[in-house]
């Protein structure tokens, strides 16, 4: 099967799936910047690079760059009308749309009756100044598009919070606020791969922020019946095949919270953690159907 990979060919997670596949399936790398596509002569033509994309069995979707709003539209719109020309793609693109961002994605999970931090959303600096006393003037600022921990701040303080919010104000940015809740330093990450689950606890001593890529320490972790649940309902609810799920433990309820769900997750980490082939799931999920894959 050929199965092409939006990744750079460079990238771990790219030569990882290759070493998991490499008796079994062509692995191909294609770039988003390679995206291209022809129209008006019989059927669209839809090429990443040199590469034919119909000509694909399968397309994964591992990463998706910053660019203009022009760039990101396309890119969606083209890979939804390759998905509506018969590739199969994971995740889809309507939810990578969902995932990425996310406003829309814990706005779902939340109609969904699932817990997340009491989170709200602004434009204007009123607006985000009113937010910012709401959730009780502590609260965590993130890029509602983003991921890996960049970008994120603690809030306390009003007149660094104002000043802070006029800047990302001026550059454009949506003020995505979320409620500081105490979490004892950890969290947990529960990667959903078809039927499979794989978790991992994360704990950065003394620091609330615990994404590895920002110095937390990975360990086993044996999730819960409700952990699971919480998790598999949080893809279903985002329609991902693929997922990783992070939640915490509010340390005075001791209320489980779903705070973000990524569409094209890393797993180099919890595959390092686990020490299990990961990417062998992740191709299994991909080369079978949805009905295959327990999703």
């Amino acid at each position: 099967m050929n199965i092409g990979v939006l990744a750079a060919s460079s990238s771990w997670h790219f030569q990882d799936l290759q070493r998991s596949a490499a008796q079994r399936h062509q692995i191909i790398s294609v770039s988003f910047e390679d995206l291209w596509t022809e129209l008006g002569n019989g059927a669209p033509d839809f090429r990443g690079g040199s590469v034919e994309l119909r000509t694909l069995d399968r397309l994964i979707i591992r990463t998706m760059p910053g660019g203009s709003l022009q760039q990101i539209i396309f890119r969606m719109n083209l890979l939804s009308r390759l998905e509506r020309a018969g590739l199969r793609i994971v995740n889809a693109p309507r939810t990578i749309e969902i995932a990425v961002d996310k406003y829309l994605s814990l706005s779902m999970l939340s109609q969904a009756g699932i817990a997340i931090p009491p989170t709200m959303v602004a434009e204007s600096l009123p607006a985000a100044l009113k937010s910012f006393e709401a959730l009780g003037g502590d609260v965590v600022y993130k890029p509602i598009f983003g991921g890996m921990g960049t970008g994120i701040m603690r809030l306390t303080d009003g007149r660094a919070a104002e000043s802070f919010f006029q800047s990302q104000i001026e550059q454009g940015q949506i003020i995505y606020l979320q409620k500081f809740i105490d979490h004892g330093d950890w969290d947990v990450r529960i990667l959903v791969v078809g039927d499979k689950t794989f978790s991992i606890k994360r704990q950065r001593e003394g620091h609330w922020l615990t994404n590895i890529a920002q110095g937390a320490i990975g360990s086993p972790h044996r999730a819960t019946d409700q952990e699971i649940a919480l998790a598999r309902k949080s893809a279903e609810v985002t329609g991902c095949e693929i997922a990783g799920v992070d939640l915490f433990y509010d340390q005075t309820s001791n209320l489980p919270m779903v705070c973000d769900v990524n569409a094209a997750p890393g797993w180099k980490g919890t595959a390092s953690v686990l020490n299990v082939d990961i990417a062998k799931a992740m191709i299994d999920v991909v080369a079978g159907t949805g009905a295959e894959s327990g999703l």
